[in-house]
């Protein structure tokens, strides 16, 4: 199962995804794999669960999977993957493996260096799912001489990226003797193996021989796919190995195996681009510290660390962070820490400067031997000597190793068979006193939580008799404290109380009956008071008297056997405390360099009462590191002139549709200004529209295709109301209007009615209409009605009854015309009956006093006989 987690936070995992293909099965087996910036994985591992089928392939990213051919000894045989780069247009891979070109003679085991291009995109038809730029070369770690020494099998890799350096641990064969050495690889080495002559193999039967083929082939650019597929399948090794950087290994042993490999980059007081230090872990689970020199390029071993007993634990990995000065150790059972530099074991100057560690050197002010003040190794204060192998007959004082964990021991002594306890130690060896140098002082193993027997104490005094006459007892007691049962230790056995009869007591006298003065009592004088409870901040103080009866079952009145009083009202004195300074961290990257900032914060507290803690003032300090001289100084002595960062990514758009905005920003920190430096110039924020096309009406939802609710009716004759809704789609889809047109309750009791469920807030008008305001407006409305009715009907009748004739009414008098032509009337008298409506009484019409009925579209005459 593989897992991506947070950088800052490693417990939280964002995602999960199988482990097949991207993993190994067996947690034995070599593997490594990288993921590079275009998100490409690439992986060397074994790919079945029987582990015999090993490949390097590339799986995920926009890039076409590729492999290695399957079960093909010329392209990987029986390989134990190290480690993997990406360097520039090429991935390189580091491992071991059955040397096929050593085959005719026996079998041998060649460390190798293998690569591809990133941009390999396999053949068109041949060799469609393999890799078509994939070249090896074997890597020459070996003692000169005329039969040199070779150390064939590589253990591990690191790469110093600035100075491009390969630094690789190789050891003798596994049934060899024991042996082991570091070497060194350039970059500029290997690449002139690649693009040197190659080697091949005619058939089976015959050597393996010098081509005359190019390497260009093999090259990332573009080249011609048939001849690149050609050579893929012919070549796969070159004639020439890669040549250490030096004549011989920067360090060898003889019965050790080193196994893995880091390297720091440290500047030193002479050597401002840095010594480099290499840390080797051996089989055995100690570290080696070497150093190598400059110029002469040798190597010295400054100090061997244990981070635990030899044999306890097998290293697995090891990784150096520059930023927590700590090495990483992953074993069978946890993951340990360890600090690089252990500066203060030196105890004089002279040991300090004798031990030649680049870390260290002798700080005049503190008087003790520390790493560089503010990791600058120029401080004037720092005294540090020339980068040289470490002088032997300096004294060297031995110092304890860190304790061992606690472990159950066996305790020593009589009568302990079976007891336990828990014992640590530590050894003499951090480091081992040499040359004259001071023993460790102290005791090197600690005891505690020893199993423990209970035993009793001696018997008390008897006491004295209950009584003074009659029937009495006296007693005597003893505990099991001598000493107490302790982690598993048994109990004490027997009576812890013993008691006997008091038989010399007199017989007791006949009791009388005391009267109520006699029985009373009285109080004893108040005793002292107590300590204050509190030593400010307001306490309080008791003092307590007993009650002095003068006969039996006598009791005092008037008051309690207690009493209290303030004390120390006065306020508590302030106590300020400053927390150490953090550790500088990285808050802005330069093009030249980087900002580091640190913090102490000052917190002040009342002392007895610790809810009155109250955070202080935080103080802050800035610095600026040039990244080629890795030196670095305070901001406020620069005079830098700011520049402009990256611009940020665009924001969102601000709607998604109808033109929006969008904005970014940078900030004037790639530097910032410093000192007298110069402000940046230019805007700060950048805006562009965005989203400009028409927004689509967006389908109505749900609660849109139906009408709202109607208002609840009146309870019926079954005491429940009901409501009723339709569907506005005319023709809704099985989709669409979901749902009842009718919901029916039942009447309660009290309840208003009627009411108006489902009523929205409109966020556009601010306000929201209720059911008594619909109500209240049909009713205004229909009395405004009824009025406006009434009052023109009123005007009407009155107008009409001041110009009405009785004998001959208008309505009468005024002749019918028709809508349309009439066949019955002529044109001519249509015109004239139309001409002379004021004037009827000079001219009556032929029509006069007749009526006509329509019928089927014309008017005819209602008296007209021939017409009905």
């Amino acid at each position: 199962m593989c897992t991506w987690r947070q950088i800052k936070l490693l417990s939280a995992v964002d995602q999960q995804e199988t482990g097949i293909g991207k993993a190994p099965y067996s947690p034995h087996s070599n593997s490594t794999a990288l993921l590079t910036v275009q998100g490409d994985y690439y992986v060397a591992s074994p790919l079945d669960f029987s582990s015999r089928d090993h490949a390097f392939y590339r799986i995920m990213g926009k890039s076409p999977f590729l492999r290695t051919p399957l079960f093909d000894p010329k392209w990987l045989s029986e390989p134990n993957f190290v480690g993997s780069y990406e360097i520039g247009e090429f991935i390189y891979i580091f491992y071991r493996e059955s040397a096929v070109e050593y085959m005719n003679c026996g079998k041998k085991v060649y460390s190798r260096v293998a690569r591809v291009c990133k941009n390999d995109q396999g053949g068109k038809f041949t060799m469609k799912d393999n890799w078509t730029t994939f070249l090896k070369a074997r890597l020459n770690c070996s003692m000169p001489g005329n039969h040199p020494f070779y150390y064939d099998e590589i253990q591990s890799v690191h790469y110093v990226e600035n100075e491009h350096i390969f630094y690789a641990t190789f050891t003798t064969g596994e049934n060899s003797i024991y042996g082991s050495a570091i070497c060194a690889f350039n970059m500029s080495a290997i690449k002139h193996a690649f693009g040197g002559p190659l080697k091949y193999q005619a058939n089976p039967k015959s050597a393996w021989e010098r081509a005359t083929q190019s390497s260009k082939q093999f090259q990332c650019g573009q080249s011609d796919d048939n001849d690149k597929v050609l050579d893929a399948m012919s070549y796969q090794l070159t004639d020439e190995p890669v040549q250490a950087a030096t004549s011989k290994p920067y360090y060898t042993s003889e019965l050790e195996r080193l196994t893995h490999i880091t390297v720091d980059v440290v500047p030193t007081k002479y050597n401002h681009d840095g010594v480099h230090i290499i840390f080797a872990a051996t089989l055995e689970g100690a570290i080696k510290k070497l150093v190598v020199i400059p110029r002469v390029l040798e190597t010295c071993l400054i100090e061997e660390i244990y981070p635990f007993r030899p044999g306890m634990h097998r290293i697995f990995s090891m990784k150096l962070l520059k930023d927590t000065s700590s090495l990483y150790l992953g074993t069978d059972k946890e993951v340990l820490r360890v600090v690089l530099h252990r500066c203060e074991q030196y105890r004089t100057e002279e040991s300090c400067l004798g031990a030649m560690d680049p870390y260290c050197g002798w700080n005049k002010h503190q008087l003790a031997c520390t790493t560089a003040p503010h990791r600058n190794p120029l401080s004037s204060v720092w005294k540090q000597g020339q980068t040289s192998c470490p002088d032997n007959d300096v004294p060297v004082d031995g110092g304890w190793s860190p304790w061992s964990a606690w472990s159950d021991c066996d305790q020593v002594g009589k009568d302990v068979s079976g007891d336990r306890c828990f014992c640590h130690s530590r050894t003499c060896t951090n480091p081992a006193p040499s040359h004259g140098g001071r023993e460790c002082e102290g005791h090197a193993t600690e005891v505690t939580n020893c199993t423990r027997n209970g035993q009793w104490t001696e018997w008390s005094p008897w006491s004295s008799c209950s009584q003074s006459c009659g029937l009495a007892v006296k007693s005597r007691r003893r505990t099991c404290g001598n000493p107490s049962p302790a982690h598993g230790g048994r109990i004490c056995l027997g009576p812890e109380q013993e008691q006997l009869y008091c038989t010399s007591n007199p017989p007791c006298p006949v009791p009388t009956t005391p009267t109520t003065a006699s029985r009373e009592g009285g109080w004893s004088d108040w005793g002292p008071w107590t300590e204050c409870s509190a030593r400010c901040g307001g306490g309080y103080q008791m003092r307590r008297r007993h009650c002095e009866p003068k006969g039996q079952g006598g009791r005092c009145g008037g008051g309690c056997d207690h009493d209290f009083r303030t004390c120390n009202t006065h306020a508590c004195s302030e106590t300020r405390k400053s927390s150490n300074w953090t550790a500088w961290v990285r808050v802005n990257t330069t093009v030249d360099g980087y900002y580091e900032q640190r913090f102490r914060f000052t917190c002040r507290a009342n002392i007895e009462d610790s809810s009155m803690l109250r955070v202080g003032s935080m103080k802050r300090e800035e610095r600026y590191c040039h990244e080629s001289s890795r030196t670095c100084m305070d901001t406020a002595y620069m005079n830098i002139d700011g520049n402009w960062s990256e611009w940020s990514p665009w924001s969102e758009c601000s709607v998604p549709c109808g033109r929006g905005a969008q904005h970014r920003e940078r900030t004037c920190d790639n530097p910032r200004p410093s000192g007298s430096g110069a402000e940046c110039q230019g805007i700060s924020k950048e805006q562009r529209e965005c989203n400009t096309h028409e927004c689509k009406t967006a389908p109505a939802p749900e609660d849109q295709e139906w009408t709202e609710w109607s208002v609840w009716s009146l309870c019926d004759h079954n005491d429940e109301q009901h409501r009723r809704r339709t569907c506005i789609i005319l023709n809704p889809s099985p989709e669409q209007c979901q749902g009842s047109t009718r919901e029916s309750r039942m009447c309660i009791a009290g309840q208003e009615l009627p009411t108006v469920p489902n009523v929205r807030e409109s966020c556009a008008q601010g306000s929201a209409i209720r059911a008594a305001h619909i109500v209240a407006t049909c009713i205004v409305s229909v009395l405004v009605g009824f009025l406006l009715g009434a009052a023109v009907t009123y005007w009407y009748m009155k107008r009409r009854g001041s110009h009405s004739d009785p004998l001959n009414p208008k309505h009468l008098a005024m002749p019918l015309v028709q809508a349309e032509g009439n066949t019955y009337v002529p044109a001519s008298q249509y015109k004239n009956n139309f001409s002379t409506l004021t004037s009827t009484a000079t001219a009556p019409s032929k029509l006069h006093r007749e009526a006509t009925i329509k019928r089927n579209g014309f008017r005819a005459q209602i008296h007209s006989d021939q017409n009905f």
